[in-house]
């Protein structure tokens, strides 16, 4: 389907979101540094462009159960309502940011890997796990944390659910965390015969079923096969 931009160079398509009615956000970047393509159900349209001086273009876009469409990567985390919402981004790490979840102006989880100084090659990453409070970014500490967290679902009522993750050290199953109410603990997946690495997770609304999708390893080297997951009765 055709989009504004699409042959210009320097445009970058990176995630989608759907609401019921049929209406989508894609995220990305043209050109002009706008970072959201919206469909009316009937033509394409970028919107402002983002607030933010982030060179990169966000990886992801999430849909909040109420409505909200968010952006989020690498040096930017942002809301849009007609105008764009900005929080300052967490700081201090070169990370690559794998999932948003908003749940409320002061409940925002957001989930990622770093590299730290240095690295890669030859350095696994480190688990990133951050909460927005309203005021500011505070550092969580996962089960594991040399790995990383991949995708963070919410619930039938929009609080924090599940969260999918590659554990270095132990890399024959998925190493999925579960919000207890209080606290994120371990879920284990299957005993596999090859590596697991999962990188997207979602929830089957109303059913408390999950689908993860990943490979079996992670690099290219032995070459990679698809590996699907099923949590559910």
């Amino acid at each position: 389907m055709a989009y504004p931009g699409q042959e210009d160079t320097g445009t970058e398509l990176t995630g989608v979101a759907v609401a019921p009615d049929g209406r989508a956000w894609v995220s990305g970047r043209n050109s002009d540094r706008q970072g959201l393509l919206h469909w009316n159900k009937q033509r394409w349209r970028w919107c402002a462009t983002l607030p933010s001086t982030a060179t990169e273009a966000p990886s992801g876009v999430h849909r909040t159960p109420g409505g909200e469409i968010w952006v989020y990567g690498t040096g930017v985390v942002a809301r849009w309502d007609g105008a764009w919402t900005e929080l300052p981004p967490p700081t201090g790490f070169r990370f690559g940011v794998t999932g948003l979840l908003p749940c409320a102006d002061n409940d925002v989880w957001l989930t990622a890997y770093d590299y730290g100084v240095g690295g890669p090659p030859g350095k696994p990453p480190s688990c990133v796990l951050r909460h927005w409070d309203g005021t500011t970014w505070s550092h969580v500490t996962p089960p594991f944390t040399v790995g990383l967290l991949s995708g963070i679902t919410d619930d039938d009522q929009g609080r924090p659910d599940r969260i999918a993750g590659w554990d270095f050290w132990d890399q024959t199953r998925a190493h999925h965390l579960r919000r207890d109410g209080t606290a994120w603990v371990s879920e284990r997946g299957p005993l596999a015969s090859t590596p697991v690495v999962l990188n997207a997770l979602a929830r089957i609304p109303g059913t408390g079923e999950y689908w993860s999708v990943g490979t079996t390893s992670s690099s290219p080297y032995p070459p990679a096969q698809a590996r699907v997951e099923h949590f559910g009765p």
